[in-house]
């Protein structure tokens, strides 16, 4: 016997809700540094640390990105859209780390997702992002990442696994710590 779809709806959203609120405790990949309103670190030891499945798409300016260009450095992946507050809170901070990282090679990508090219081009442009940005509006990225929720960060390590997960806006220069403790790995 299948179970209502609303019963599925209610326990889904009952779910979700504590994670929004930043729900706190461990993951199953590893211990949560930092939960808060919104906002959970979480690393992975090398042992839990997988690799997302090979994707790639275009950029706002339609050039082609594919995930195994970005191994042997390490990459932030960040997914975002236009229309979230909290992706336009961290945009100044992403866009600060991209720069100041940039000399040790550290990568960013971002990808939108659930947005207009118009919509999308204009936060890139109002924010003087620098890196490139994939135009992902059918989300297929984010579903390979698992995202749940936006912003969502990544960090890859240089064989292209996920080392961290930061669900929410980056902040308070947490973002700089990952990469320092990552870049002396």
């Amino acid at each position: 016997m299948k179970p209502p779809i609303l019963l599925i709806l209610v326990l889904g959203i009952s779910l979700l809700v504590p994670a929004c609120k930043g729900g706190g405790g461990a993951e199953t990949a590893g211990q949560t540094i930092r939960a808060a309103t919104s906002y959970n670190i979480t690393p992975y030891t090398l042992a839990k640390r997988r690799l997302p499945s090979s994707w790639s798409g275009s950029d706002l300016a339609g050039a082609t990105i594919q995930s195994g260009s970005f191994r042997g450095t390490l990459t932030v992946v960040n997914f975002w859209a236009s229309w979230c507050a909290p992706c336009r809170v961290e945009q100044p901070e992403l866009e600060s780390a991209a720069s100041a990282y940039a000399a040790k090679s550290v990568r960013f990508v971002g990808v939108d997702i659930r947005d207009t090219t118009a919509a999308a081009k204009a936060h890139v442009d109002e924010f003087h992002v620098s890196y490139p940005s994939i135009f992902n509006p059918d989300s297929t990225i984010a579903y390979k990442f698992r995202v749940i929720f936006i912003p969502t960060t990544f960090v890859l390590d240089r064989r292209g696994r996920i080392a961290y997960k930061i669900i929410g806006p980056t902040r308070d220069g947490d973002l700089a710590r990952i990469l320092d403790q990552e870049l002396t790995a």
